[in-house]
């Protein structure tokens, strides 16, 4: 199987462990955000203006970003879906990120944000996910009262999912505005020396080893002002190990993720 790109091609069973342990894996990162959700509009309030009214380009150019400008391994949502793969991806990525980016937009934003958490070792601050969380939750709220609202007939609960339909809207806009905004500072702190993975490296997991669908790749170029790191690049050890082992990372400042 060929790691890198930030996707694989034909998704597998299994898939879904793979997932948790990724969410276990980011747990463990230690890095912080150049600007969390909160402050993201003061940090750079002209690009959260642009991400509030342009937020699908913002999703599509971050994706290109974020892979380095080489959609050869792209597939949608990196691989998180069960259509991932096999949607024609290879041969016309572009087509398929703007789709992705239009069609399925907090799928995108969402996986923009486990790429760059997995590339950079960034951790959620406790206001993050209290907001992301809200944003979430209200939108559940909003459709479980227009549910309701449809099957009971009744003017007061259809006045008040129209009011939560609009607080859901607001916050799911202005949040997705921040985020993308966080992002944007985010990449910032790249290693301009920073390339790609090199094309056709292949890693082998130990046989049972192999939790399908963990094919993202981690690439360690993250540049922060702090005293020389060991291999990784971190100030933090490096990370535990899940399952498997982790190879020595390729030359190039690039390494990939699980």
């Amino acid at each position: 199987m060929q790691y890198g790109g930030g996707g694989y091609g034909q998704r597998q069973p299994g898939a879904p462990k793979a997932r948790i342990v990724m969410t276990e894996a980011r747990k463990s990162y230690v890095n912080k955000w150049q600007t969390d959700l909160m402050g993201a509009p003061c940090a750079n309030p002209g690009f959260c203006l642009y991400a509030a009214c342009c937020n699908v380009c913002v999703a599509y150019s971050h994706r290109k970003e974020i892979m380095f400008n080489d959609l050869t391994n792209y597939t949608c949502c990196n691989g998180d879906t069960c259509i991932s793969g096999r949607c024609g991806e290879k041969s016309c990525p572009e087509f398929c990120l703007c789709v992705e980016a239009f069609c399925c937009f907090p799928s995108a934003v969402a996986t923009n944000r486990f790429m760059i958490q997995d590339e950079m070792r960034v951790e959620n601050t406790p206001c993050d996910n209290f907001l992301i969380g809200f944003m979430l939750c209200l939108n559940q709220l909003a459709c479980i009262f227009r549910v309701a609202a449809m099957i009971s007939q009744n003017d007061d609960i259809e006045r008040a999912a129209d009011i939560l339909d609009c607080m859901a809207d607001v916050t799911y806009c202005s949040v997705c505005a921040c985020m993308q905004t966080q992002h944007q500072e985010q990449l910032k702190m790249r290693n301009p020396n920073a390339r790609p993975p090199t094309q056709g490296v292949i890693y082998q997991m130990p046989p049972g080893a192999q939790p399908a669908g963990a094919t993202h790749f981690q690439q360690q170029h993250y540049q922060q002002q702090q005293p020389p790191a060991p291999t990784y690049g971190y100030s933090q050890p490096p990370p535990p190990q899940y399952g498997y082992s982790q190879p020595p990372p390729p030359q190039g400042g690039a390494q990939y993720r699980y």
